[in-house]
C-alpha cells in the first residue's frame, strides 16, 4: 500500500509528532511519503520519504496546481490529510485521482464541511462524533509512547506546563493565575507569543518563579518530566492534549481545563472551566495545597491501557485496508 500523509504547519508540535511516529511504524509494511512544510521537514524521521511543499494560501491556484502534479507523481492509494488546510486543498483536486482520502481532525474546528468530504474521518476525541454527518468516522485517540528509559527523580522541584506559545494554550491565563502561588513553574515550548509571555511575567513581577524554556529537544523532555510535581494544562481549546497523556503515563499528576479528551481521563475535581482565570486560579490553589492527597492511579492505568500507540496504529491500518478492500469489491 502506498500511503501519503499531507500536513502544512510550519512548526513541529503535536500534529507533527503524531505523523512522525505513525509514519515510522507504517513504513515497515507500506510505502509511506510525508508532504510537509520545508521549514520542518528535517525534524521528521529519516526512514520515511519526505517532500517539501509550501503554499501561501489554501486557495492559491499555483499552490493547488503544484500539489496536483505532486500527487500525480506520488500516485498514492491512500492520502491522509491532517487538519483543515491540507484537507481543503486535497478536496479541490482528488477527483482527478484514483485515491482514498482519510482526514484527521486534530484540534477544535467550527466548520467541518471540508472534513465531511473525506472517505473516512478520524478524530482525537468523541466530542465531534455527533456533529459529523459522514458515517465513516472513528475516534482514534492520541497516545503516549512507553518511556522505557524514564527515570523519575525522588526530588520534585517544580510545576510544569508544556505546549506551543499560542493563544489556544492559555499560558497567559496560567501566568496570571500563578500570582499568589509561591512555587516554581516551568513552561516548555516555542512559538510566536514567547516575547508576550516573557513581558507578562516581568510585568507581574514573577521572574523569580516562572521560567520559560524554549525549543527543548524531544529526548530531553523526560528530564523535565522527571522533576515535575504536576503538569498543568491551561488550554482554551484542545484536540488532546497529548502532553497530559505523556505525564499520566509516567505517573505524574495532572490538572487541566476541561478540553479535548481530559474529561474522559480525569475526575471532574481535577478539571476547571476553560478560559476562566478565576476557575484556573482556584483549581491550582486547591490542588497545590492538597497535592499529597491527590490520587490519580485510576487515570494512570487508563492512559496506559487505552491511549496506546498500538491501538491507534491498528485502527488506522484497519481503516486504510477497509477503504482499499471496498474499492476492489466495487470492481
Amino acid at each position: 500500500m502506498r500511503v501519503c500523509h499531507f500536513l502544512s504547519s510550519d512548526s513541529f508540535a503535536g500534529i507533527e509528532q503524531y505523523v512522525d511516529e505513525i509514519t515510522k511504524e507504517q513504513s515497515l509494511n507500506n510505502q509511506v511519503i510525508i508532504i510537509t512544510n520545508r521549514s520542518i521537514i528535517k525534524k521528521f524521521n529519516n526512514k520515511v520519504s519526505k517532500i517539501g511543499f509550501s503554499s501561501l494560501s489554501r486557495k492559491s491556484p499555483l499552490g493547488l496546481l503544484r500539489l496536483f502534479f505532486l500527487i500525480k507523481e506520488i500516485s498514492p492509494d491512500i492520502i491522509h490529510t491532517h487538519a483543515a488546510k491540507p484537507t481543503y486543498m486535497i478536496n479541490r483536486i482528488k477527483s482527478y485521482f484514483d485515491v482514498k482520502h482519510v482526514a484527521t481532525i486534530h484540534g477544535i474546528k467550527k466548520n467541518l464541511d471540508e472534513f465531511e468530504k473525506a472517505d473516512f474521518i478520524t478524530i482525537g476525541n468523541k466530542s465531534y462524533l455527533n456533529k459529523l454527518e459522514n458515517k465513516n468516522k472513528l475516534v482514534v485517540s492520541n497516545w503516549a509512547l512507553d518511556p522505557k528509559d524514564y527515570n523519575p527523580r525522588s526530588r520534585k522541584e517544580y510545576y510544569l506546563a508544556i505546549g506551543r506559545f499560542v493563544k489556544e494554550k492559555g499560558f497567559d491565563t496560567l501566568i496570571d493565575a500563578w500570582r499568589n502561588i509561591d512555587e516554581k513553574l516551568i513552561i516548555l515550548g516555542s512559538g510566536r507569543l514567547k516575547k508576550n509571555l516573557l513581558k507578562q511575567i516581568k510585568d507581574t513581577s514573577q521572574e523569580s518563579k516562572i521560567f520559560i524554556e524554549e525549543s527543548v529537544p524531544k529526548d530531553e523532555i523526560d528530564e523535565f518530566y522527571s522533576r515535575a510535581k504536576m503538569l498543568i494544562i491551561s488550554s482554551r481549546r484542545e484536540g488532546g492534549p497529548r502532553v497530559a497523556l505523556e505525564a499520566l503515563f509516567r505517573g505524574i499528576k495532572v490538572i487541566s481545563t476541561n478540553v479535548g479528551h481530559m474529561s474522559d481521563i480525569l475526575d471532574e475535581k481535577y478539571l476547571c472551566e476553560p478560559d476562566s482565570l478565576e476557575a484556573l486560579r482556584k483549581l491550582i490553589k486547591v490542588s497545590i495545597d492538597k497535592i499529597s492527597d491527590i490520587d490519580q492511579t485510576t487515570s494512570f492505568e487508563k492512559v496506559r491501557s487505552d491511549f496506546t500507540f498500538t491501538k491507534a496504529n491498528k485502527s488506522l491500518n484497519d481503516i486504510y485496508a477497509n477503504l482499499i478492500s471496498s474499492d476492489k469489491d466495487q470492481l
